[in-house]
């Protein structure tokens, strides 16, 4: 089993970083675009294949698998791409029996926002014109109808994603059952916060090489190299881990989602201390509205929350069996 991307995986990740650059960079959140996918931005994606990656061929798809998926992902991650991109891709997973309904969803003509179960109500991230929203859980997964639920506009602490709240949940299309779409979902967000954390690492690295104080750069000093070196430190291992991760999901493992649970914590852990010590170590410049630290820390704080949080997936890993 190969332990880091390889050469045709690295050209995908390099095309996929290009093309995010230029279609969704997040200096967009700075401006009156707003943080939504837009239609025409989710078609040039799926005319891409990039929301069918680990999607067999005879399904659609390009019959790639979680390693690419994850590349992919990790790129969407240093842009503060909205989560409903990966509800998107996790969606062609989820609607196995209607063929015309995944076409559709892997071309983008169809948008897909992401539920999450709130007290018996339910909070959809995503664009205003999604037709469906995808729920998934370790159980199994559903995609539900949005033309007739009641749904309540909501303010975001994300910048990157809209919110908004539906009272119930509507009537489901598609039912697909077991763990596959969470634990591509979990995967996703994993490499989105690995992406996040090295965005972070990069923009403090960049100011410490120019920011001086009493006549030297900052990265002179001891406080801020140690610091950066720990947060490179653990973004390593927890790259390390998503890797092995998503090699161990696509040569079967048995113990393939014990990885992937292991790599989600270690993505929450990094990602929340890299985008904290790129503000502290920015100093007041890095807790302004034009800056983009905060918009990682928002992003940050959203995704650790999403398909696993620390409680659950620690009492996973307590109790998980390792193979050989």
């Amino acid at each position: 089993m190969y332990l880091a991307p390889e050469d045709d995986e690295l050209a995908i990740a390099d095309a996929a970083a290009d093309f995010l650059a230029d279609a969704m960079p997040i200096e967009r959140l700075h401006g009156a675009a707003g943080p939504d996918l837009s239609p025409e931005t989710r078609v040039t994606i799926g005319e891409m294949g990039w929301f069918a990656l680990a999607l067999s061929e005879e399904r659609g798809g390009s019959g790639l698998t979680a390693v690419e998926h994850a590349l992919f992902f990790r790129e969407v991650g240093r842009q503060c791409g909205p989560v409903d991109m990966l509800a998107q891709a996790l969606a062609t997973h989820a609607c196995k029996a209607d063929d015309d309904l995944r076409a559709a969803i892997v071309a983008g003509e169809v948008g897909v926002g992401l539920l999450v179960a709130d007290n018996g109500r339910y909070r959809l991230f995503g664009t205003g014109d999604a037709t469906y929203a995808l729920l998934a859980s370790p159980a199994g997964a559903s995609l539900h109808a949005l033309d007739d639920a009641a749904i309540e506009e909501r303010p975001s602490l994300d910048p990157a994603n809209s919110l908004r709240l539906l009272s119930g949940l509507p009537e489901a299309v598609c039912e697909l059952d077991g763990g596959s779409v969470w634990a591509l979902g979990q995967m996703g967000v994993s490499a989105m916060l690995v992406g996040l954390a090295e965005a972070a690492l990069d923009l403090i690295v960049e100011y410490a090489k120019v920011r001086e104080t009493f006549g030297r750069a900052i990265g002179s000093y001891q406080a801020v190299r140690h610091t950066c070196a720990d947060m490179a430190v653990r973004l390593e291992a927890a790259r390390a881990q998503l890797w092995f991760a998503a090699a161990a999901h696509k040569e079967g493992r048995a113990d393939a989602q014990h990885h992937i649970d292991a790599a989600k914590h270690l993505a929450n852990e990094t990602a929340m201390l890299c985008v904290d010590q790129n503000i502290q170590l920015h100093g007041g410049i890095g807790v302004t509205d034009e800056h983009d630290a905060h918009l990682l820390l928002k992003h940050a704080m959203l995704l650790t929350r999403l398909f696993g949080s620390k409680r659950a997936l620690l009492g996973n890993l307590l109790h998980a069996e390792m193979a050989d």
